[in-house]
């Protein structure tokens, strides 16, 4: 029998569309533009004609994540909420305990990058490990959503660094013991100086109350490196300094179809599987933890 899933937000959600009917799933979609494509207008309406369902995908909006998840949690197996999840690390625990007969995840897909145990070599004989997503003029929809804070939750730091979080736990098998050594988060720009966007367009008379340049430093090795807008050269990448001084750096790129196929065909293989899901809840909750506090 064909597992059935619902994506919810056709933006990113195409994606996942298409790498759920690459797995041979029934994919039932739902945004409340019916112009992006999708099969209905409400999470309610998709409950009442097509649950229950093996899989959900929450790409929505930041502020709409867990009331959408709370209305599926229980006619759904496994929940992907994309990052950042939810407002703060208790609100997460919550939800999760509200609900133990459900499986929820936030998404972290490049942990399932096909070279990740690469990755994860090259660190461990590392000296210095920076993980840096920096854009050169990718302010996402300056003045929307995704520039207000009661709506986003933040900026740069719940945008790009819960990516740079997974990598690092992906790379470091003592992520839970590691102690933040630094960090800060700054709003370096403001509507009245930002013209343009590689993403999105920019409204004017929105709100820009965000941060858009974020770092954290665990211990002397790791270096997370968060930014929107340089106006210089783009890097997104991986630099491994390595303990006879040369370097090595690794293109990340925009994460690989395949990662999203792997991490939901992971987690759909260790449904039953407690240890599995105690392991994620602890990744989704620290990473909330960091987050909310920059």
């Amino acid at each position: 029998m064909s597992k059935r899933s619902l994506v919810v937000g056709m933006g990113i959600g195409q994606l996942y569309k298409t790498v759920l009917e690459k797995l041979g799933h029934e994919v039932i979609t739902v945004d409340s533009d019916i112009s992006k494509g999708a099969m209905l207008p409400t999470v309610e309406s998709a409950i009442l004609s097509h649950a229950p369902f093996d899989t959900v995908h929450i790409c929505t909006p930041n502020f709409t994540h867990e009331v959408i998840a709370r209305t599926v949690a229980r006619v759904s197996k496994i929940v992907f909420i994309e990052k950042p999840g939810l407002i703060d690390s208790k609100c997460w625990q919550c939800l999760v305990e509200d609900f133990p007969e459900t499986r929820f995840m936030m998404v972290k897909n490049n942990m399932w990058r096909n070279n990740i145990a690469d990755l994860l070599e090259k660190a461990n004989h590392a000296k210095q490990v920076h993980i840096r997503w920096v854009r050169k003029n990718c302010i996402p929809s300056p003045g929307s959503w995704f520039t207000t804070r009661k709506l986003a939750f933040g900026g740069v730091s719940r945008d790009l660094m819960p990516h740079l979080l997974s990598l690092y736990i992906a790379m470091n098998p003592n992520w839970r013991k590691e102690t933040v050594t630094g960090k800060h988060s700054l709003q370096l720009h403001n509507l009245e100086s930002i013209d343009s966007t590689e993403y999105g367009t920019v409204n004017p008379n929105g709100t820009y109350d965000v941060d858009d340049r974020c770092h954290l430093l665990f211990g002397s090795k790791w270096t997370l490196v968060a930014d929107w807008r340089t106006m210089k050269e783009e890097d997104s990448s991986i630099i491994f300094i390595m303990k006879d001084t040369s370097v090595q750096r690794f293109e990340l790129g925009w994460c690989p179809e395949e990662a999203y196929h792997n991490m939901i065909v992971d987690a759909v293989s260790n449904l039953n599987n407690d240890v599995y899901w105690k392991n994620q809840f602890e990744q989704d909750f620290w990473i909330h933890e960091k987050i909310e506090k920059l």
